[in-house]
Protein backbone atom coordinates (compact mmCIF):
# COMPACT_ATOMS: atom_id res chain seq x y z
CA UNK A 1 0.00 0.00 0.00
CA UNK A 2 1.14 3.45 -0.74
CA UNK A 3 2.50 5.27 2.55
CA UNK A 4 0.04 5.23 5.17
CA UNK A 5 -3.01 4.33 3.20
CA UNK A 6 -5.27 2.00 4.63
CA UNK A 7 -8.31 0.29 3.88
CA UNK A 8 -12.08 1.62 4.48
CA UNK A 9 -14.06 -0.05 6.74
CA UNK A 10 -16.81 1.06 8.27
CA UNK A 11 -15.49 2.27 11.79
CA UNK A 12 -12.67 4.39 9.76
CA UNK A 13 -14.69 6.71 7.41
CA UNK A 14 -13.36 10.00 8.94
CA UNK A 15 -9.97 8.86 9.03
CA UNK A 16 -10.17 7.29 5.13
CA UNK A 17 -12.03 9.96 3.34
CA UNK A 18 -9.61 12.69 3.69
CA UNK A 19 -6.51 10.71 3.49
CA UNK A 20 -7.78 8.85 -0.07
CA UNK A 21 -9.24 12.65 -1.36
CA UNK A 22 -5.24 13.46 -0.98
CA UNK A 23 -4.37 10.64 -2.35
CA UNK A 24 -6.32 10.89 -5.45
CA UNK A 25 -5.18 14.83 -5.87
CA UNK A 26 -1.59 14.08 -5.79
CA UNK A 27 -2.21 10.95 -8.34
CA UNK A 28 -4.01 14.01 -10.28
CA UNK A 29 -7.04 11.68 -10.58
CA UNK A 30 -9.55 13.74 -8.26
CA UNK A 31 -11.98 15.13 -11.08
CA UNK A 32 -14.12 12.10 -11.36
CA UNK A 33 -15.01 12.37 -7.55
CA UNK A 34 -16.20 16.08 -7.84
CA UNK A 35 -17.87 15.79 -11.39
CA UNK A 36 -20.48 13.12 -12.89
CA UNK A 37 -20.31 14.70 -16.09
CA UNK A 38 -17.03 15.19 -18.86
CA UNK A 39 -15.95 18.77 -17.88
CA UNK A 40 -14.97 20.90 -21.07
CA UNK A 41 -11.77 20.08 -22.51
CA UNK A 42 -11.92 16.29 -21.40
CA UNK A 43 -12.57 13.27 -24.62
CA UNK A 44 -14.93 11.38 -23.82
CA UNK A 45 -12.10 8.63 -24.06
CA UNK A 46 -9.67 10.62 -21.70
CA UNK A 47 -12.48 10.97 -19.39
CA UNK A 48 -13.69 7.26 -19.36
CA UNK A 49 -9.29 6.33 -18.45
CA UNK A 50 -9.07 8.84 -15.94
CA UNK A 51 -12.83 7.76 -14.44
CA UNK A 52 -11.78 3.90 -13.99
CA UNK A 53 -8.24 4.91 -12.74
CA UNK A 54 -9.89 6.62 -9.99
CA UNK A 55 -12.62 3.43 -9.36
CA UNK A 56 -9.41 1.24 -9.24
CA UNK A 57 -7.42 3.22 -6.68
CA UNK A 58 -10.51 3.65 -4.51
CA UNK A 59 -11.41 0.13 -4.73
CA UNK A 60 -8.10 -0.98 -4.01
CA UNK A 61 -8.35 0.22 -0.64
CA UNK A 62 -11.85 -0.92 0.07
CA UNK A 63 -11.89 -3.71 2.73
CA UNK A 64 -13.72 -6.70 1.51
CA UNK A 65 -16.21 -6.34 3.77
CA UNK A 66 -17.46 -3.37 1.87
CA UNK A 67 -16.28 -3.97 -1.42
CA UNK A 68 -19.49 -6.58 -2.11
CA UNK A 69 -21.73 -3.65 -1.57
CA UNK A 70 -19.91 -1.42 -4.53
CA UNK A 71 -18.25 -4.01 -6.54
CA UNK A 72 -20.79 -3.00 -9.56
CA UNK A 73 -19.57 0.91 -9.23
CA UNK A 74 -17.71 1.95 -12.23
CA UNK A 75 -18.09 5.67 -12.15
CA UNK A 76 -16.13 7.22 -10.22
CA UNK A 77 -18.58 10.01 -8.78
CA UNK A 78 -21.00 7.52 -8.13
CA UNK A 79 -18.96 5.28 -6.16
CA UNK A 80 -17.53 7.65 -3.90
CA UNK A 81 -21.22 9.42 -3.37
CA UNK A 82 -22.55 5.32 -2.46
CA UNK A 83 -19.49 5.11 -0.06
CA UNK A 84 -20.15 7.90 1.94
CA UNK A 85 -24.42 7.12 2.03
CA UNK A 86 -23.64 3.75 3.18
CA UNK A 87 -21.32 4.97 5.99
CA UNK A 88 -21.88 7.86 6.70
CA UNK A 89 -25.58 7.76 7.42
CA UNK A 90 -27.22 8.90 10.51
CA UNK A 91 -29.29 5.80 11.66
CA UNK A 92 -30.84 4.97 14.51
CA UNK A 93 -28.05 1.98 14.26
CA UNK A 94 -25.00 3.85 13.48
CA UNK A 95 -25.76 5.91 16.32
CA UNK A 96 -26.37 3.63 18.73
CA UNK A 97 -23.13 1.84 17.25
CA UNK A 98 -21.32 4.99 18.29
CA UNK A 99 -22.30 5.18 21.71
CA UNK A 100 -21.38 1.79 22.43
CA UNK A 101 -17.68 2.32 21.22
CA UNK A 102 -17.73 5.12 23.46
CA UNK A 103 -19.02 3.50 26.19
CA UNK A 104 -16.45 0.61 26.17
CA UNK A 105 -13.86 2.90 25.57
CA UNK A 106 -11.56 2.28 28.42
CA UNK A 107 -7.71 4.05 29.42
CA UNK A 108 -4.83 2.27 29.65
CA UNK A 109 -2.02 3.10 31.68
CA UNK A 110 0.40 2.07 28.87
CA UNK A 111 -0.64 4.20 26.00
CA UNK A 112 -0.36 8.21 26.12
CA UNK A 113 -3.59 9.81 25.55
CA UNK A 114 -3.22 10.72 21.89
CA UNK A 115 -3.61 7.14 21.39
CA UNK A 116 -6.46 6.74 23.82
CA UNK A 117 -8.34 9.21 21.54
CA UNK A 118 -7.45 8.05 18.72
CA UNK A 119 -9.03 4.48 19.78
CA UNK A 120 -12.11 5.89 19.08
Amino acid sequence: MEGDMFKLTADNYSYWKPMMEDNLYCKDLYEPITNSEIPKGKTEKDWEILNRKTVAMIRKYIDKSLFEHVSTYTDAYELWTKLESMIQKKTPRNKAHLVRRLVKLEYSDDQNMIEHLNTF
